[in-house]
């Protein structure tokens, strides 16, 4: 391969640092997919080579193996894509497992991807990293797919590599990603207020979505609600222009929302709820932002609406609203074969001033 060939060449000639190309040279038979994938991305790879500070999050072969047939057959057709994939996978600064694994709570790390066709956050679309209960750094990233770093600190001059065991999947838009947790409620509803197409395109986003079970409960409001009352309730689980991981926001804390009313952050239990709602999975990342899972549909007239951690059963934010049966808005919706059921890393809130 070529990029063995040059690590040959380096250590010919006497060259000690261990540069991009030798350590990836060094850890082929691991990596020998990845650096037949990186080949077919000179571009990328050079500029990888003259760049510092960066973390390289090496797929194993066995990770790589294992793709679904449709991403191989796109990132061996579509050199865009590939060169996103590829990108997605470079933190921006340089993080041993050391700074990982000493931190008290979820990090947002920065990537090298910045393609508006594929990430639509400032700065870089992000990776959830947090530590598991063995010690072990979990990686999150698009619809809370997880991966592990198995062997780790290859350093070279510009950064670091860790090899996972898992390749990390792109976050897509609002749409896809609510479909790959079974958040068909949530979707549909979506469609039928004519808000999923504005919201799958819009950048910056912080979106609050109620679970199934969330939309179950207020089925008979449901019924007499009109299509502008719909995208008006909508439109208050939604913050535009910023996007609020669990970790950025403080107990007490307030936020304006798409519908102008606020939305009240409360930590309560070492748990995090918008207004009476609890987050059941934080910090799902998606191409424009990040989505929040939570067990009740939030009501814009009903701002002051509190946490009640005893209740075995949430109470609808809305007033004499019950179930009917059935979950409605789901007509027509279906998610796809395989839907993520992680709750991805704990949602964490800052507690006091400061923040994140």
């Amino acid at each position: 391969m070529q990029i063995k060939h040059l690590a040959q060449l380096a250590l010919a000639s006497g060259v000690s640092a261990q540069t991009l190309q030798d350590m990836l040279a060094q850890q082929n038979a691991t990596l020998s997919i990845l650096n037949g994938f990186l080949e077919q991305q000179q571009a990328l790879f050079n500029s990888l080579t003259n760049t510092a500070d960066i973390t390289v999050l090496a797929p194993s072969n066995n990770a790589l193996s294992n793709l679904p047939q449709d991403v191989v057959n796109k990132a061996s057709t579509d050199p865009n894509f590939l060169s996103a994939l590829l990108s997605y996978h470079i933190l921006n600064g340089t993080f041993y497992t050391s700074n990982l694994t000493s931190a008290q709570k979820p990090l947002f790390i920065q990537t090298l991807l910045n393609s508006s066709s594929y990430a639509n956050v400032t700065g870089g679309q992000r990776v959830v990293s947090d530590v598991k209960s063995n010690g072990d750094v979990n990686l999150w990233s698009g619809a809370l797919s997880p991966a592990t770093v198995q062997s780790n600190n290859f350093n070279f001059t510009g950064g670091t590599i860790h090899i996972i065991d898992s390749m990390l999947s792109m976050p897509s838009n609002l749409t896809t990603t609510l479909l790959a947790s079974n958040l068909t409620a949530a979707v549909g509803a979506l469609q039928q207020s004519h808000l999923a197409k504005t919201l799958d395109q819009q950048s910056e986003l912080t979106v609050f979505a109620p679970n199934n079970a969330a939309f179950e409960a207020i089925g008979s409001l449901i019924a007499d609600m009109t299509a502008d009352d719909l995208k008006n309730v909508l439109k208050y689980h939604v913050v535009e222009g910023q996007v609020l991981y669990s970790g950025m926001v403080t107990n007490g804390e307030t936020q304006g929302t798409m519908q102008g009313a606020k939305v009240t952050f409360r930590e309560e239990d070492g748990e995090l709820w918008v207004n009476g709602a609890k987050v059941l999975a934080a910090n799902m990342l998606m191409s424009n932002g990040v989505v929040h899972v939570i067990d009740g549909v939030l009501n814009p007239e009903n701002p002051s609406a509190e946490p009640n951690p005893v209740a075995a059963t949430p109470a609808p934010a809305f007033i004499g609203a019950s179930a009917t049966g059935g979950i409605p808005f789901t007509t027509g919706i279906t998610p796809p074969a395989a839907t993520s059921t992680s709750n991805g890393p704990a949602a964490t809130i800052t507690v006091g001033p400061g923040g994140w």
